[in-house]
């Protein structure tokens, strides 16, 4: 731990009003553990890493948190009952775990093609609380792969009754992959006891945010080095249980040239167009300043250029920054399918404050030069985009002046610009596409093959309380990425886990607070959570 003073205060002290927030939920999981009300334990458990998820707490790691999940399987896996298995010596069959899986997002896409470009191997699904059908693009891939889908979360019961039933079907496959939400309690107790189960891989998609799952991780992948080193330095793995996985894009390949995707965009010809696509949380407002306002500067430098975000739509508060530049900043909608956007750009800007590296990795295999503002310390990397096939090329600002003299240079020199796009491709696909990819998915299989399993239920030592941390970038988060949810609103999202006798003492603590939304979302909240499921498979679903 170290101190931070100045105007970074504000933020320590919240970090520490929400650690209190969640200490008081991790009791909650202790108490219905204590009473043997193991489902409500578990949704105690994800109430807790959801507030510390959203709202950061100062730390990495929760060993109490893993401990909870671990004695949930002490006490209902019945390992000795298994079919003893041999080692796996080689990876043949691959069971993918996800929670939800989202049409727009790069942890749906990455799932998507890591399954299509492992065309040697079976590959399977297990979505444990998705609602509905997945993606058909999914669907598609696993099918292609001789796969099935298994709805887990679609059947009776909570965390226990599916962590039971998600390792029984573990046990027919040669690897788990881990592609879960970072709050899902499921897999801490499904692969509590490393007897007869395959080895499992944690992907480490939100590695600036906190999550559970460490204690049954045999392997963590992570996309970059800035989130190995939280990994290693922060979440306590030894690196030897760490791998480097490098996101996977489709092999870029233009359908259609500059000029004819701004057509199809509805964009008129003529000027250099900046283009940024995101998820629209990521366009987060900061300190008084939209992602609009960042851009007037350069946009007045340059009369005839133009600025297209895809994912916030457009905001109230850019209006201004739209009006002051006549209307040559434009935004609009999340889509599925940004590729037009990528296809049109000249240049691509990084999403802030909250970066999107698949995004960019789309748009510079295009062959779109890349731009990211990075204005922190070095301590706080893992809010960059610092990918590898990026580096030699993007442009790093470290600050607003650096970040429009970069778009004032690069604009001014369109054969420079080209250049820079040219070899941004080359890079990306060099390291992100196959089959050089396969190259990495391959070392990751044999290190998760070789690596000695975890053995939480093992072990002996009593868990530590958490470590409050007030430095970079702990005290960044909460002002980048924080949503700043009630108790009462996360533990809304995990009340029908509950037993119903603890659901019905929260549900009415929810009333009182007027959390509902109205009297049928409070009825709503009374049934279990895997009914709705459960009767949309009735209906026709996968098995």
């Amino acid at each position: 731990m170290r101190s931070e003073t100045g105007p970074f205060e504000a933020e320590v002290a919240r970090m520490r009003h929400n650690y209190k927030e969640f200490q008081s939920l991790r009791a909650e999981a202790e108490r219905c553990l204590d009473g043997d009300d193991l489902n409500s334990a578990a949704a105690y458990v994800e109430a807790a890493v959801t507030l510390a998820r959203k709202r950061h707490c100062g730390f990495y790691k929760s060993e109490p948190l893993e401990q909870i999940l671990t004695e949930i399987a002490r006490r209902t896996l019945a390992a000795k009952d298994e079919a003893a298995r041999p080692a796996r010596t080689k990876v043949g069959r691959v069971l993918h775990v996800a929670t939800v899986l989202n049409e727009v997002g790069g942890l749906t896409r990455m799932m998507r093609r890591w399954i299509a470009a492992d065309a040697g191997r079976h590959h399977s699904l297990a979505l444990l609380r998705h609602p509905g059908a997945p993606p058909p693009s999914v669907r598609q891939a696993v099918e292609a792969r001789s796969g099935q889908i298994h709805l887990i979360g679609a059947t009776r019961g909570g965390p226990v009754e599916w962590a039971s039933a998600l390792r029984k079907l573990s046990l027919d496959f040669d690897l788990v992959v881990l592609h879960v939400s970072n709050e899902d309690p499921t897999p801490g107790i499904a692969f509590a006891d490393e007897r007869n189960r395959p080895p499992v891989v944690l992907v480490n998609h939100a590695d600036h945010a906190f999550w559970i799952g460490l204690s049954v991780c045999d392997l963590i992948a992570s996309s970059r080095m800035s989130g190995e080193r939280l990994v290693v330095e922060r979440r306590g793995i030894p690196p030897e249980r760490h791998a480097i996985l490098p996101i996977q894009i489709d092999p870029p390949k233009r359908k259609h040239s500059r000029a004819e995707a701004r057509e199809k965009l509805g964009l008129a010809p003529g000027g250099p167009l900046l283009v940024s696509v995101a998820r629209g949380v990521k366009y987060r407002t900061m300190g008084g300043v939209s992602f609009a306002d960042m851009h007037v500067e350069a946009l007045l430098a340059r009369p005839d250029a133009r600025l297209l975000v895809v994912g916030p739509g457009e905001p109230a508060d850019w209006q201004k920054a739209i009006a002051v530049t006549g209307g040559r900043i434009m935004g609009r909608p999340e889509t599925p399918d940004p590729t037009l956007a990528f296809e049109a750009a000249d240049v691509y800007l990084d999403s802030y404050p909250f970066v999107s590296i698949t995004s960019m990795l789309e748009a510079g295999g295009l062959g779109a030069p890349c731009v990211t503002l990075f204005p922190y310390p070095s301590d706080a990397n893992v809010m960059s985009t610092d990918m590898p096939g990026l580096a030699p090329t993007i442009g790093f600002a470290t600050s607003m002046a650096d970040y429009n003299r970069i778009l004032a240079d690069w604009l001014a020199d369109p054969e420079g610009l080209r250049q820079r796009g040219d070899e941004t491709a080359a890079n990306v696909k060099r390291l992100h596409t196959t089959p050089n990819w396969l190259k990495s998915l391959d070392a990751l299989y044999a290190k998760a093959l070789a690596v000695w399993p975890v053995t939480p239920l093992r072990e002996t030592v009593a868990p530590a309380d958490e470590e409050f941390y007030d430095g970079y970038p702990d005290i960044l988060l909460n002002g980048v990425f924080g949503e700043f949810d009630s108790v009462e609103a996360i533990l809304k999202r995990s009340l029908r886990l509950m037993s119903l006798p603890e659901r019905i003492r929260v549900w009415r603590r929810l009333a009182r607070t007027k959390t509902f939304d109205g009297p049928w979302d409070a009825v709503r909240n009374l049934l279990p959570e895997w009914l709705p499921r459960f009767v949309s498979r009735l209906r026709g679903g996968s098995s």
